[in-house]
């Protein structure tokens, strides 16, 4: 694996809003600077305490130290079920590298990072959601379409 792949730390937290930054407003999902405040002050909150506890990790790849790229795991439990009698899951995020840098290799690298630090956590289900131009490289992996899942947000009155 690469040298310049490594796991973050508190002290990588800039680098990491900026690119979460950049993957919302490339698929625009921030359409405002005061939406780009809250979430950058949220973010930064969660990143804080998350990195510590390691409940969510973060690989990065650097070039001269400037990081380029970046993935993202959230760990938890949920009650056993037949296939995952541990309950251990994973979910996958913030797969993102700069446009200048894409089309290296670097996602595949830090998917298979994500992947490993799983199986020593021997996690039993990794999930996602993948854009379309990452979906080719997760089916590669091994991940699967599953089409019965739905989401509701609740909202603040």
């Amino acid at each position: 694996m690469n040298d310049n792949i490594r796991k973050a730390t508190i002290h990588n937290i800039e680098a990491l809003l900026s690119l979460r930054i950049s993957l919302l407003k490339e698929v625009n999902e921030l359409r405002s600077a005061e939406e780009e405040q809250s979430f950058r002050l949220a973010t930064e909150t969660y990143l804080q305490a998350a990195l510590q506890t390691e409940l969510f990790i973060a690989y990065i790849a650097t070039i001269d130290d400037v990081v380029i790229s970046m993935s993202g795991i959230t760990f938890f439990e949920r009650p056993p079920y037949i296939g995952n009698l541990e309950g251990k899951e994973a979910y996958i995020l913030n797969m993102y590298t700069l446009p200048e840098h894409r089309g290296k290799g670097l996602a595949k690298q830090l998917l298979e990072y994500c992947i490993e630090e799983c199986k020593e956590r021997q996690v039993k289900r990794i999930w996602l959601h993948a854009s379309e131009d990452g979906e080719l490289l997760y089916q590669k992996k091994g991940f699967s379409h599953k089409l019965n899942e739905m989401e509701l947000f609740l909202r603040e009155k």
